[in-house]
């Protein structure tokens, strides 16, 4: 008899590897519209997103937290084409505000739980 899997994704090209790399590698050629310097500067976000949640330090999360998520944007070098072409969209549909009228620590608790802590079950269809 065949032999079927049933967990296997037969489609998938990749392997489920360590977040971020499995997202990076997975997505690539799905953001061909933002330039490759545009998605580099996303390294920023992953900085903070280390310092704030991988902290056990309450303060170092209050700090997050006062701060917007645009202000966390530009002190952590993201560019301004992947704010505006990616980030601000994925907000707003996620938690329905744009990144000024968001905690920084919100906006990387919602980052974090979708797209690294849950990459196989947040399934994300773009429109080309």
């Amino acid at each position: 008899g065949a032999n079927i899997p049933f967990l296997k994704d037969q489609n998938q090209i990749f392997p489920q590897l360590p977040s971020p790399l499995g997202q990076v590698l997975a997505t690539f050629p799905l953001f061909e519209r933002i330039p490759l310097v545009d998605r580099a500067s996303m390294v920023g976000l992953l900085v903070a997103t280390i310092d704030c949640l991988g902290s056990d330090d309450e303060t170092v999360r209050e700090k997050y937290d006062r701060m917007t998520a645009h202000d966390l944007f530009i002190r952590f070098g993201l560019s301004k084409r992947l704010v505006d072409d990616f980030i601000r969209p994925t907000l707003l549909v996620g938690l329905f505000k744009p990144p000024e009228e968001l905690s920084a620590l919100v906006v990387m608790e919602l980052l974090y739980y979708y797209a690294l802590a849950h990459q196989d079950s947040f399934d994300v269809r773009w429109i080309k």
